[in-house]
């Protein structure tokens, strides 16, 4: 009755009016506009330098005869051995998860020795992500906690290049696919886990909010991340892309499989109880369902209006505490925000260095109220106390080339499926940043890696339509 009405009607129009003047505006336009840097960067210092190097190992790794060694070999698949490290990084301990990482690396840069003809693909965002690994490498080198400081910086500066080595691993539709699956599979995996702990609390330790405030939550789950925080951000990771494959899925069986496999991981990030994920996974089902189809819009202010009516008292309560200082949570984290801001007003330009001992080396002589912290609570804060002010600008940067990227391919796709494909990496970037605005969404650095995997998906999103079949 409602989409009959002339209300209904006079209203889609006018809303499509406003959003063809939006899009077509010089502003937006410019921000859709395909990247053409790749001639530049072709003919740019570093990149011959790249392929001086790579033709002059390639013909010692010819002259030695590895060819015929390495034929079939399964050290060249890189698409497993980055595949292993996605799959298994909410699993594994961190170091393990390295360890397919570099494998991952040297399984790309041995293939390019193998295959003569293979190309390493040009992204609008790939000069932003190696300026920023570097930015990151230079921090560690002048950190005010140099040794500490070392393992954390060379994870970080591993896992963001890592976004670089996972979008060129994956050289077909098929593999992309397999991939998409078992993440989401996993994520399941680590749902059930967190169900676990929420049925047999007293099996598990730690309280990670203020109890006299929040009587009636028994139980924050973690599952194999350690944190709900940090649990709530892997989910913010996922589930776009569990939705992507349920809109995409072609028989009923399959669309009920990840309807499913998606319903499972929102129950577990409802169960930790993590504001900040409530308002990113909100954030990010708008983004999502405003991209698929502008009349979701309408559906979305029904649904906010509905909300208090619907949500448990739970949860509700955990909304309403939101920027109540009588909350411990909310007060620690304020009084963290001002320490660290007090902190950079001496570091802003170079920062003090990445990891928890350069921040609590510094931080103390700038806290409020005495209350010590590993990190700033604050991804944007966090980044420019480790690597500065240039540091957070190309971060913004790389953030905004980003979403300019994929939304640019987004409005050139055709075809249905891709387009469903990058408004779920859209959106789990945008879930994710929303978090960041309230905690340091890099401190569990297998969150920070699969962070970089989904830029990384982003980027193969964007050239999806040239991917092989097989």
């Amino acid at each position: 009755m409602l989409e009959g009405s002339y209300f209904f009607h006079a209203l889609w129009l006018i809303a499509s009016w406003c959003s063809k003047q939006f899009q077509n505006s010089c502003i937006i336009q410019w921000f859709l506009k395909k990247d053409e840097q790749k001639i530049v960067v072709r003919n740019s210092i570093f990149f011959r330098i790249f392929w001086g190097l790579r033709r002059a190992l390639s013909k010692i790794f010819y002259h030695l005869g590895l060819k015929k060694l390495f034929t079939n070999s399964i050290f060249k698949m890189s698409f497993l051995w980055c595949g292993f490290a996605v799959l298994l990084a909410p699993i594994l301990p961190t170091m393990l998860v390295l360890a397919f990482v570099l494998a991952g690396f040297g399984s790309l840069i041995l293939s390019f020795l193998y295959d003569r003809k293979r190309k390493l693909h040009y992204f609008s965002v790939s000069r932003y992500i190696y300026f920023y690994a570097f930015i990151y490498f230079f921090a560690t080198l002048t950190s005010v906690a140099r040794g500490a400081s070392f393992l954390g910086g060379i994870l970080t500066v591993c896992f963001i290049l890592f976004s670089i080595v996972f979008a060129n691993a994956i050289e077909t539709k098929r593999q992309l696919y397999i991939i998409l699956f078992l993440f989401v599979c996993i994520g399941v995996l680590v749902s059930f886990y967190g169900f676990y702990q929420f049925m047999f609390p007293g099996k598990f330790s730690g309280v990670w909010h203020d109890v006299d405030m929040f009587e009636s939550i028994s139980f924050r789950v973690y599952s194999t991340l350690e944190n709900p925080n940090v649990l709530g951000e892997y989910f913010l990771l996922v589930l776009p892309f569990s939705a992507a494959l349920c809109i995409n899925s072609k028989s009923m069986f399959n669309r009920l499989f990840f309807a499913a496999c998606s319903g499972i991981m929102l129950l577990c990030l409802i169960l930790t109880y993590s504001r900040g994920c409530y308002i990113g996974i909100m954030g990010a089902v708008a983004v999502f369902l405003v991209l698929w189809d502008r009349r979701f819009i309408f559906l979305g202010i029904v649904v906010l209006l509905l909300l208090p009516f619907i949500l448990p008292d739970t949860i509700i309560n955990r909304f309403l505490s939101i920027g109540n200082m009588d909350d411990s949570s909310t007060s620690y984290r304020v009084y963290i925000w001002l320490g660290t801001l007090a902190m950079l007003k001496d570091y802003w330009f170079c920062g003090i260095g990445p990891g928890t001992d350069a921040f609590n080396q510094v931080y103390p002589a700038y806290a409020y109220n005495g209350i010590s912290a590993p990190h700033s609570h604050n991804l944007f804060l966090q980044v420019t106390c480790d690597a500065g002010i240039v540091g957070l600008i190309v971060f913004v940067l790389l953030i905004f080339q980003y979403y300019r990227m994929t939304c640019g391919a987004l409005s050139r796709e055709v075809k249905k499926e891709n387009k469903v494909l990058l408004i779920g990496a859209i959106s789990a970037m945008t879930g994710f940043m929303i978090q960041s605005m309230f905690d340091y969404t890099f401190y569990n650095y297998r969150v920070m890696l699969l962070f970089w995997v989904c830029v990384g998906f982003g980027m193969i999103f964007t050239r999806i339509s040239r991917l092989r079949e097989e």
